[in-house]
């Protein structure tokens, strides 16, 4: 069976990567194809599709920033008041931090025992690590990002923007190259 494989450049640093609204560019679209196959949702006709895939999507991709941001405001808030004790604190934010490390290790796992698509084991490694760090910034940062796109859908702001590009094949400083 073929392996389908997509390219995308994405922006090669943080910098860029906020101010060309990269992320909100890429929410925005998760709306829009939402909105317009909204029809599928929860409609047991569809099977898999309409009952779990697209409400996945809306609950958990489209508005789970959202709900993210709002955590993050109300839980140092409700401590600060007193009203959250600091082993729940703790605790929970363990749990938070280990379940986005393991949704992101999962992933990685899946991927390299499925396709073996990086020789270099210290590309593997470099991205172990770097799925346990992005929980610490990356992470509540791209949440901001995407919960932005609501302002750009309220606005009706619909341009995509320009991009620098660099090519596929260009590498970064210490980045090796893609094969392909």
């Amino acid at each position: 069976m073929p392996d389908p494989v997509c390219w995308a450049e994405a922006p090669g640093d943080l910098r860029t990567l906020g101010r060309h609204r990269h992320r909100r560019r890429w929410q925005r679209g998760l709306f829009e194809a939402l909105w317009r196959h909204r029809a599928l949702i929860g409609r047991p006709s569809y099977g898999v599709l309409g009952l779990v895939a697209i409400p996945y999507f809306v609950f958990f991709e489209l508005i789970g920033p959202l709900f993210a941001l709002t955590g993050y405001v109300a839980t140092p808030l409700a401590f600060a008041l007193g009203l959250l004790s600091l082993t729940f604190l703790l605790a929970f934010g363990s749990m938070a931090i280990l379940l986005g490390a393991l949704l992101s290790i999962s992933a990685l796992a899946l991927e390299e025992f499925s396709f073996r698509r990086h020789q270099r084991g210290r590309d593997v490694a470099r991205m172990l690590v770097l799925s346990v760090v992005e929980n610490f910034g990356y992470r509540q940062l791209n949440d901001l990002w995407r919960a932005l796109a609501f302002v750009d859908l309220a606005r009706r702001r619909r341009d995509w923007g320009a991009q620098k590009r660099r090519g596929l094949g260009a590498p970064t400083s210490g980045e090796p190259a893609l094969d392909g």
